[in-house]
């Protein structure tokens, strides 16, 4: 019978026992950004005219602008963070921050909402700005 101790394999099991893991333990240690990394997108509703530059621009089409509506939606889940969409953002509504991505999990859906959907509604423009556009003056 062959001796347990000199298979090859023992050694290294051995020592992968008592040694630290190869990767990081994920909740309990998050790794900080580095300089240059792409997060999440951050939107101003407050400055948007939306004019869907950002939404044609878009290569992955995870955004969605409503003009009629005044919304604005992305898909967080769909976006590939390539930075176009605020490269091309007259208003300068749009910014990439630091800030990593939340990690979505089938719980996110369960309070009806679809994971990785964010969306804004802008306030309707007063309806006396508006007349007043329309009959020129």
């Amino acid at each position: 019978m062959a001796n347990p101790l000199n298979l090859p394999m023992v050694p290294r099991a051995l020592r992968n026992v008592v040694s630290r893991p190869a990767t990081r333990r994920y909740p309990a240690e998050v790794r900080t950004p580095f300089e240059g990394a792409r997060g999440k997108i951050e939107f101003d509703v407050s400055t948007c005219n939306y004019c869907m530059l950002c939404a044609r621009r878009c290569p992955a089409a995870a955004i969605t602008v409503n003009r009629e509506e005044r919304t604005w939606a992305i898909e967080h889940l769909r976006c590939i963070a390539c930075n176009v969409c605020v490269e091309v953002c007259a208003k300068k509504s749009l910014a990439m921050s630091n800030e990593p991505r939340k990690p979505h999990t089938p719980a996110d859906s369960r309070d009806g909402h679809r994971p990785g959907h964010e969306e804004w509604h802008g306030e309707a423009p007063d309806a006396a700005v508006t007349a007043a556009r329309g009959s020129g003056a």
